[in-house]
C-alpha cells in the first residue's frame, strides 16, 4: 500500500500495481508511507490499515477481468500464492471461467464493500488515469507528465496475451456472470464488457 497525507493506493495483484508504485515514486515528498516492495505486505487491503487511510481519498488499480484472470492464471504457474508460494499447474479456460474469484478479491480489498473505492485506476488507460488521480494532490506540470508517461512498465510478464487463444465468447460471458460486481464495476470504468475475444486489450502489467 502507499499512503499520502491526503490519500491511500491499495496494491490490488496484477493490475499493473508494481509499474503505479514507480510512478509515485516520481513525485518525491508525496508518499508518506509504502509497503515494502519486495513481500506480500504490498498487497495490504484498507481495512489492515484502517487508522492510516480514515478519512483519506481511497485508490486501486483494476482491469479488464478476462486479463485479470488469465494474467493471475499465469502468475500461478510461476509464484505460486502466499505464503508457500510453489508454483502450480496452469488453470483450463473453463476452470478460470467459472472462477467467481475476482469478485471475492475486490471483496477482500474493499472490506466486503464497505469501504467504498474513491478512483481506481485502469491499467489499461494507467498513466493517463494516474496523472488525472495525481493532480488531486500534487502539481502535475508538462515535464511530470512526460516522465509519467515515459515511466517503462514493472514485472511484465511473457506469455500469450491473445485472449482467442484462451477463451471463447461463451466463456467470457460466464466468467462475468460468475462476477457480477466486477462486470458492474468494468461496465462503469470502460463503457461496456470485454465480450469478444479478438479484442485483446494491450499487454501491460507489474
Amino acid at each position: 500500500m502507499v499512503i499520502g497525507e491526503r490519500f491511500a493506493w491499495a496494491h490490488l495483484p496484477k493490475t499493473g500495481g508494481d509499474t503505479t508504485r514507480g510512478l509515485f515514486e516520481l513525485f518525491p515528498g508525496l508518499v508518506a508511507r509504502a509497503d515494502p516492495g519486495d513481500t506480500n505486505e504490498k498487497h495490504a487491503t484498507f481495512r489492515q490499515r484502517l487508522d492510516e487511510v480514515a478519512g483519506k481519498t481511497l485508490a486501486m488499480n483494476i482491469r479488464r477481468l478476462p486479463a485479470w484472470v488469465l494474467s493471475r492464471a499465469q502468475h500461478l504457474t510461476r509464484e505460486g500464492v502466499y505464503p508457500d508460494y510453489v508454483p502450480l499447474a496452469l488453470q483450463t479456460a473453463a476452470e478460470m471461467a467459472a472462477s467467481d474469484l475476482p469478485d471475492k478479491r475486490l471483496e477482500h480489498f474493499t472490506d466486503f464493500w464497505r469501504l467504498p473505492i474513491d478512483t481506481f485506476l485502469r491499467l489499461e488507460h494507467l498513466r493517463d488515469d494516474f496523472v488525472s488521480f495525481i493532480r488531486e494532490f500534487a502539481d502535475v506540470d508538462a515535464e511530470m507528465e512526460r516522465r509519467v508517461h515515459a515511466h517503462p512498465a514493472r514485472d511484465v510478464a511473457e506469455y500469450d496475451h491473445d485472449l482467442t487463444a484462451w477463451f471463447t465468447s461463451a466463456q467470457l460471458q460466464q466468467l462475468y456472470e460468475c462476477n457480477p460486481r466486477w462486470a458492474a464495476l468494468e461496465e462503469q470504468l470502460y463503457g461496456d464488457l470485454l465480450l469478444d475475444p479478438t479484442l485483446t486489450p494491450p499487454v501491460a502489467e507489474g
